[in-house]
């Protein structure tokens, strides 16, 4: 089953009552200017992402599913799925 994301306005609107802007949110941050607006709009600004979900108190994967890889050990290649060729390499 898959997830549905954050509407884009919820995540705006909660940001708003804590910072009354975006620009102050993204002040307050230290981010770049407008990297909110991006990121809402499907663009992969992962740096913002984060601080978006930090101050939702939620994860990435939760607000925007399948946009961000996770860090998890799951993603994590292991040796015996190598690349064919470096295994007819070796």
């Amino acid at each position: 089953m898959l997830k549905r994301p954050a509407h884009k306005e919820d995540i705006k609107a909660a940001i708003r009552k804590r910072h009354g802007s975006l620009a102050a949110f993204e002040l307050a941050r230290g981010l770049p200017r407008q990297s909110t607006r991006d990121v809402l709009r499907g663009r992969a600004v992962s740096k913002t992402a984060h601080a978006i979900a930090v101050e939702l108190d939620t994860t990435v994967e939760s607000l925007f599913p399948g946009r961000f890889k996770s860090h998890n050990r799951d993603n994590i290649r292991k040796a015996d799925a190598a690349h064919r060729q470096n295994a007819e390499a070796r």
